[in-house]
C-alpha cells in the first residue's frame, strides 16, 4: 500500500543518522548473493501475507477495516522483532563491539540516561558501501545498539561516535520511535478505512477497464486513485521526521556534545556525498533529514539563546 511504503520510509529513518548518497563498494558475487537471499525471504514471507490480506477482504465483513488495521498491526510487530534477529544477519555479520574506552563512553552514556542497553554491535557495513549509520532497536528492557564499522572508522575521535550515539538516544528518550509507530497505525487504519468505501464501487473498476471485481486488482487501483494524498502524506511524514532530527540534536547538545555532534555532522555528510545546503522547499518535500546547513544553525541558534 502506497501511504503504508510511505511510513516505512519515516519510520526506517527516523531515529538514525541516514542518508541516501553513499559509495558503493560491494563485490559482483556480494550483490548478487542479497538479491537471491532477498528474493527467497520475499517468497517465504510475501504471498502468506497477500493471501491473508485477500482472505479477510473477500468475506467483506463490516469490520473489514479494523480487521486489516489489526493484522498489519501484529505483523508489523512480529517483523519488527524478527527482523534484526533472523533477517539481518543473513545479508551483514554483527560481532560485540570489543572492550575499550568507546564501549565504556557508550555504556555510561547509556547508563547516565537509564537506556536497558543489553548489548552493543558493530556491523560490516563497509563491505557494501561507505554509508556511516547507528541505530538502536528492542522492546521494553532488551534494547540493542548497532554501530556500522564505517562510523567507527571515520572517526578517528571517539566523542564525536558517541555524540552520534547521543543523538540516537535522543530520539529514544523523547519517543520519537513510539510517536511514529503510532502515527504508522492511524495512517494503516484511514487508508483502510478508505478502501472499504470503494472497494464495491462498479464504476471505479469499469473507470480502469475492468467488468469484474478482483479484490488485489481493486487494492491496485485504490493505490493509484491515492497518488494525491500520498504526496501530501509524504510531505507531512517528512515534517514529522525532520522535526524530531532537530529535537535529537538539541537532546544531544544538552549532554554537552555540541562541538563534537557538529563535527559529526561535517563527516557524515562529506563520507556520505549528500547535499549540504539545498533549497529550504524543496529539502522540506523530498528529505526526510534536514540539511547540514540548516542543522548546524539549528544547533549555533541554540548556543546563541544560552548566551
Amino acid at each position: 500500500m502506497i501511504i503504508l511504503t510511505s511510513f516505512y520510509t519515516f519510520h526506517l529513518h527516523n531515529g538514525s543518522c541516514c542518508y541516501l548518497f553513499h559509495i558503493l563498494q560491494q563485490t559482483i558475487w556480494l550483490f548478487f548473493r542479497d538479491m537471491i537471499k532477498g528474493m527467497l525471504i520475499a517468497i517465504v514471507i510475501g504471498p502468506p501475507i497477500v493471501a491473508a490480506v485477500i482472505v479477510m477482504m473477500q468475506k467483506g465483513s463490516p469490520y473489514l477495516a479494523i480487521y486489516l488495521w489489526g493484522f498489519i498491526l501484529v505483523l508489523s510487530l512480529v517483523m519488527m522483532t524478527i527482523y534484526p534477529v533472523l533477517i539481518a544477519p543473513l545479508f551483514n555479520k554483527f560481532t560485540p563491539l570489543p572492550e575499550g574506552t568507546l564501549r565504556e563512553k557508550i555504556e555510561k552514556l547509556a547508563a547516565s540516561l537509564k537506556f536497558p542497553l543489553k548489548k552493543l554491535f558493530v556491523v560490516d557495513g563497509s563491505t557494501r558501501s561507505t554509508h556511516s549509520n547507528a541505530y538502536m532497536y528492542g522492546f521494553f528492557k532488551n534494547k540493542r545498539i548497532v554501530l556500522y564499522d564505517t562510523l567507527i572508522q571515520q572517526y578517528k575521535n571517539d566523542d564525536e561516535v558517541v555524540a552520534v550515539i547521543a543523538h540516537e538516544l535522543g530520539h529514544w528518550k523523547l519517543n520519537h520511535t513510539l510517536y511514529g509507530f503510532v502515527l504508522f497505525q492511524v495512517l494503516t487504519l484511514l487508508q483502510f478505512g478508505g478502501y472499504t468505501l470503494v472497494r464495491n464501487s462498479s464504476d471505479l473498476f469499469r473507470s480502469f477497464g475492468f467488468d469484474t471485481q478482483p479484490v488485489l486488482i481493486g487494492l491496485i487501483i485504490f493505490q493509484y486513485t491515492v497518488i494525491p494524498i500520498q504526496h501530501l502524506v509524504s510531505f507531512g511524514l517528512n515534517l514529522v521526521s525532520r522535526s524530531f532530527e532537530f529535537q535529537a540534536d538539541a537532546f544531544a547538545k544538552k549532554l554537552g556534545y555540541a562541538a563534537e555532534l557538529r563535527a559529526a555532522l561535517v563527516k557524515l555528510q562529506e563520507e556520505n556525498l549528500s547535499a549540504m545546503n539545498t533549497d529550504p522547499w524543496y529539502s522540506a518535500y523530498h528529505y526526510s533529514h534536514p540539511p547540514l546547513v540548516e542543522r548546524l544553525a539549528a544547533i549555533d541558534k541554540s548556543d546563541k539563546k544560552e548566551k
